[in-house]
């Protein structure tokens, strides 16, 4: 949270210290107002912390969309709102590229970029973040892309083998979702508290219906990596080039009973099958996408008579 000096810092420019409540979005795990806080307090110690310097650093991950490209350009626009000034927003975009242009911008690429020339312990917690950010991303082009980047940042070799050998703990979570509901969602936090990451898996059961609307899922999972597959689960599982584990949700003991039939089936199929199984909060027990269904249809059809 932001210490009260900074709350102040901020109101004296007439910016209200809440538009910093943005560093607390879900999708973010390393730009976060701990980065910012970070930044701000080795400025502080190095004597250098200006009010342009400040304004540079709580300013320029203000937008931060993991998916996006314009972060920079729509954080000086963000910053328009109430401040006017050049310098600072040259440097805030200056840190798309990383070059700098000014002394300014020298110094909050510096102070943005210092975690890679910290600890190897720090690093690897920055690098378990940044990877939480990029769920969205299939792993195997992940650790591509970043081996390039860090090596464009000139980091440590032994820092990026680190990176090359990694292999995370990552699951996949299958089902037709039709339509994905809170009770899905509710396993699926259940399972990235176990894993580093989730990839969900919509599948196309040919035993249940399938309609326009049950090839979408909800914005609440736009920052996990979705895939699509027909026929068997174990197929799309040996798609993957890297291990994965299959989730399944539990609601009651009857999905308990289901499972492990299917789990007798499905190690047939895939004798190296690795099943971890989580059971709902019990809120969510009754709910199920059939339920949602027919409650929709109920509701359209109840409209219509009226």
């Amino acid at each position: 949270m932001m210490n009260y000096y900074y709350e102040r810092k901020l109101e004296s420019f007439g910016i209200p210290h809440k538009t910093c409540d943005r560093y607390a979005e879900p999708h973010r795990f390393y730009h976060t107002w701990d980065h910012i806080q970070s930044m701000l307090d080795m400025a502080q110690a190095m004597g250098i912390l200006t009010d342009d310097l400040l304004l540079a650093i709580i300013f320029h991950d203000i937008i931060y969309d993991p998916k996006g490209d314009m972060n920079e350009e729509l954080s000086v626009e963000h910053l328009q709102h109430w401040v006017q000034n050049e310098a600072v927003n040259q440097a805030i975009l200056d840190t798309k590229t990383h070059k700098a242009t000014s002394e300014l911008s020298e110094q909050l690429i510096k102070l943005d970029l210092s975690v890679l020339n910290d600890t190897f312990e720090n690093f690897v917690e920055y690098e378990n973040k940044i990877f939480k950010e990029y769920q969205w991303v299939d792993y195997s082009s992940y650790k591509e892309r970043r081996i390039e980047i860090l090596k464009s940042y000139n980091v440590n070799p032994d820092w990026i083998e680190y990176v090359r050998l990694r292999k995370p703990n990552i699951a996949v979570y299958p089902g037709s979702f039709n339509p994905f509901h809170i009770g899905h969602l509710n396993i699926l936090e259940k399972a990235e508290k176990i894993f580093d990451k989730v990839i969900i898996g919509k599948g196309n059961n040919p035993g249940k219906d399938l309609s326009e609307s049950s090839l979408l899922l909800p914005d609440a999972i736009q920052y996990r990596q979705c895939e699509y597959y027909g026929g068997l689960l174990t197929t799309f599982m040996n798609g993957f080039d890297y291990d994965v584990t299959l989730i399944r949700g539990l609601r009651n003991a009857s999905d308990l009973q289901y499972e492990l039939t299917q789990y007798r089936v499905l190690q047939d199929l895939k004798p190296d099958i690795k099943i971890v199984s989580i059971f709902c909060d019990k809120e969510f027990e009754h709910i199920s996408s059939t339920m949602i269904r027919q409650l929709k249809g109920y509701m359209r059809t109840t409209k219509y008579e009226v």
